[in-house]
């Protein structure tokens, strides 16, 4: 019996080890607590913020949170808003997958082993504004040449 407990903390200790454990086990729990604890957001820009804490397994050798761990706090976080705002419910619907085109990340300062963070939007550039502003433009045409438009005006 002993053996057998073992063999399973081992595995245990490989699979958070080897495969990243607490990132496989935090995404499922980011998704359920933004579907049952946290309220419902309509309007997908709508500004969230999600709350972690550094974990021993997010450290470097600096002891300090490794770079990469940044861009994996930060697809926790836009898991958890998508599922807030449905639009992971609509993927699935429809058999799609969400794809993160690109990111782009600005540390600014090192953060140590078990401080909080927050993962929040900053100022949108006008830049972005425009973009945002064409894509919802755009989608309103389509949206219209579609009689679409008409099916969500009933609804």
């Amino acid at each position: 019996m002993l053996e057998l407990l073992v063999a399973l903390l081992a595995l245990a200790l490989a699979y958070f080890a080897l495969l990243d454990g607490w990132y496989l086990v935090r995404v499922p729990c980011a998704v359920l607590r933004a579907r049952l604890l946290q309220p419902r957001v309509r309007d997908l820009l709508a500004e969230q913020s999600y709350a972690g804490r550094v974990l021993p397994s997010d450290l470097d050798l600096l002891l300090h949170m490794n770079n990469a761990r940044y861009l994996r706090e930060a697809d926790v976080a836009r898991i958890a808003h998508l599922a807030r705002c449905g639009v992971l419910e609509g993927l699935r619907a429809l058999g799609a997958r969400a794809v993160l085109a690109a990111s782009c990340a600005r540390y600014r300062r090192s953060l140590r082993l078990f401080e909080p963070f927050e993962v929040e939007p900053p100022e949108l550039p006008a830049d972005l504004q425009h973009w945002i502003a064409y894509n919802e433009a755009s989608s309103q045409l389509i949206r219209a040449e579609s009689g679409l438009h008409d099916v969500l005006k009933e609804q």
